[in-house]
């Protein structure tokens, strides 16, 4: 019996937070529990058999709750699988998380410079002070993204070589750790020690448990550094670029039409982007995934004008008292 829940668990268990993640696989697998199927090792797999300790569909109390299969909201799977069939690319969450890191302050930073160097009277200063502020900014994005990554990733290279000297070190203490993970699962004692004693049998497997389950850690992808810098720098970029394009499009003395015209563009752009964002972010529910991303749109829009209100008022009061301090 604990040999299958073991196997089980490493087939279809991913941890996330104090329980284990449903996936599809698991909701599956639950049907078949349902039906009366096999099991991966062979063996009959029945409601009864897995009711006292099924991690998959198990709580931490014990509890069983329902596994339902992964159905998103109309809306987010429209748009990814609208930008799917455009680009034949599917980006990962992580890419995702990256991507909204750069294009958020690319569409505050360099859009409250802009509207600060508006104060001085002259585009040319504006195109100039925003084209220095975004290359420097896309610099330092990606390189700060790409060492945040790598660190991620020595992190858990670190992990891994701490867990195995435990494991080789103390395996009595390793053992502690399996049972401290499993209790909350509703395992028994006879269980555990079965699990315990199966896992025990390989280093490599009980580090790998240990990793997944006890620490809740996974191993970041090798081209991840790169991959974050790279999104992260172009992601700013591209926000960036937005607040800029109206100052290009005027006279060098019209800087306070490009300056209404950036604001006009921004605050559309700034909703739409926290809109989407959280539609791609949100919950399954449709309803309150539409409302949270309505909110999500005017708090970006209200986060960007701030901080270009903020900016305007510094360049505003600094030329203001610039007179006074010459006296």
């Amino acid at each position: 019996m604990g040999v299958v829940l073991l196997k089980n668990l490493f087939a279809y268990g991913q941890p996330t937070g104090a329980g284990i993640t449903t996936t599809s696989s698991e909701a599956h697998l639950a049907h078949k529990t349902r039906s009366g199927e096999k099991a991966i090792d062979g063996s009959c797999v029945t409601p009864t058999s897995l009711s006292s300790g099924d991690i998959e569909s198990q709580g931490p109390t014990g509890r069983r709750t329902p596994i339902e299969p992964d159905i998103p909201c109309n809306s987010r799977s429209w748009i990814r699988g609208a930008w799917t069939a455009l680009t034949g690319f599917r980006p990962t969450p992580r890419m995702i998380s990256d991507a909204i890191i750069g294009l958020a302050d690319g569409m505050t930073v360099p859009f409250a410079l802009t509207a600060g160097l508006s104060s001085l009277g002259s585009t040319r200063i504006v195109q100039l002070g925003g084209v220095a502020e975004l290359i420097a900014g896309m610099i330092s994005m990606g390189v700060g993204g790409a060492l945040g990554a790598k660190a991620e990733s020595d992190g858990f290279k670190a992990k891994m070589a701490d867990t195995l000297k435990l494991v080789l070190g103390s395996s009595a203490d390793a053992v502690d750790l399996v049972h401290e993970t499993l209790n909350p699962y509703g395992f028994d004692l006879g269980q555990r020690n079965v699990i315990s004693d199966q896992l025990r049998q390989s280093s490599e497997k009980m580090v790998d448990f240990l990793i997944r389950f006890h620490y809740q850690e996974k191993e970041p992808e090798s081209s991840r550094p790169w991959s974050c810098g790279l999104t992260i720098g172009l992601g700013y970029g591209v926000g960036g670029l937005i607040p800029l394009i109206p100052y290009f499009c005027v006279g060098v003395h019209e800087v306070f039409l490009a300056l209404y015209i950036s604001i006009g563009v921004m605050a559309v752009t700034l909703f739409l982007f926290g809109y989407f964002k959280t539609v791609l972010l949100a919950e399954q529910d449709c309803e309150k995934s539409t409302w949270k991303a309505f909110k999500g749109g005017l708090w970006m829009m209200g986060l960007g004008g701030g901080s270009a209100a903020v900016a305007v008022g510094a360049v505003h009061g600094i030329q203001m008292a610039s007179p006074a301090m010459e006296h």
